[in-house]
């Protein structure tokens, strides 16, 4: 079966190139354009993994929509990727280490990203979480 992974941006060209990406690496890629449909999405899928996107309607959009998943009691096992090009929207640089405490991701990072990374850190992120479930 299928592993299915929702991407959640608003730019359609890079949702597009990374679903032929994710599509060629063997998962099934659901898209969502903004971060209540991204919620509604994870309602009704129950996706594998999230690749997020920082800013969308709201400069913070993808902040709201991390913690909104990770303190619910369904969805805060889904691991959520974010990637973003606020570093070179704002400057601002994070880290995982050094913000991933408050980013409620499971990982980060800068856009672009080559569609091979993202296929390995999503693959990566999935092993993860079945690691954890098989220690539950």
């Amino acid at each position: 079966m299928k592993k299915k992974v929702l991407i959640v941006d608003d730019n359609s060209q890079f949702v597009k190139l990374n679903t032929k990406a994710l599509e060629a690496a063997g998962f099934e890629v659901e898209a969502a354009y903004n971060a209540e449909e991204g919620f509604t999405k994870v309602e009704y899928g129950q996706p594998d993994a999230i690749v997020l996107d920082l800013m969308m309607e709201r400069h913070d959009s993808g902040f709201a929509l991390a913690k909104r998943l990770k303190t619910h009691p369904t969805y805060r096992e889904i691991p959520i990727l974010m990637l973003t090009a606020v570093g070179e929207a704002t400057g601002f640089r994070f880290t995982m280490q050094k913000d991933g405490y408050w980013m409620n991701t499971d990982d980060f990072a800068d856009k672009p990203l080559p569609p091979q990374e993202l296929v390995d850190r999503i693959e990566k992120l999935i092993g993860q979480r079945g690691d954890r479930s098989e220690d539950e």
